[in-house]
């Protein structure tokens, strides 16, 4: 699992948050769209405890960076990132790329559908990630866009791994073991 929001943490979109007394689910919604829309808030077994997943990676940090060691109604809140193949949440493969296209350019063209955390990679394969998912998915409609003058092909991280042979087909956000290309 990911470890506590020390320096050895790998933030990811996933939070497991727990409160050190049962805490009002309403508050603890609340608190956690203070940072942006969660994309689910799941209660555990153990009393107090959630995972909450957001679609955007800024708006995870924030809360885990904020809300822990904090109190909600009189309770402590600890948050720790989970594990949640976060590397391929928001990551596209795009392939077809004209080799002389820098990455200045795609990054560029894929800011159309949103904040570009980095692009990755050279020649006729680029790989995108955002910190947002949704812009992700939004920007699968890139397919077919041309970059100097040569049309490119956009899957999802997920997407590509399987029809490499890394695992089945998967949604864009599913959680997934599978290392990109492998």
């Amino acid at each position: 699992g990911g470890g506590g929001l020390g320096a050895h943490s790998h933030p990811s979109r996933a939070l497991s948050v727990t409160a050190s007394a049962p805490l009002d689910e309403a508050v603890l919604v609340a608190a956690l769209s203070a940072f942006g829309t969660p994309r689910s808030i799941t209660p555990l077994p153990q009393k107090g405890a959630y995972t909450a997943t957001f679609f955007d990676l800024r708006s995870a940090v924030a809360a885990a960076q904020r809300l822990h060691g904090a109190s909600l109604s009189g309770a402590r809140v600890r948050c720790r990132f989970l594990e949640d193949g976060g590397w391929r949440q928001g990551v596209l493969a795009v392939h077809g790329v004209a080799h002389t296209a820098h990455n200045v350019e795609v990054a560029s063209l894929f800011r159309s559908c949103g904040d570009v955390m980095d692009v990755l990679g050279g020649g006729a394969l680029r790989v995108v990630s955002f910190y947002d998912i949704r812009h992700a998915y939004a920007a699968l409609a890139l397919s077919g866009t041309e970059i100097h003058g040569q049309p490119i092909h956009v899957l999802s991280a997920a997407l590509a791994a399987a029809a490499a042979g890394g695992g089945g087909l998967s949604p864009l956000a599913s959680p997934s073991t599978q290392p990109f290309g492998g």
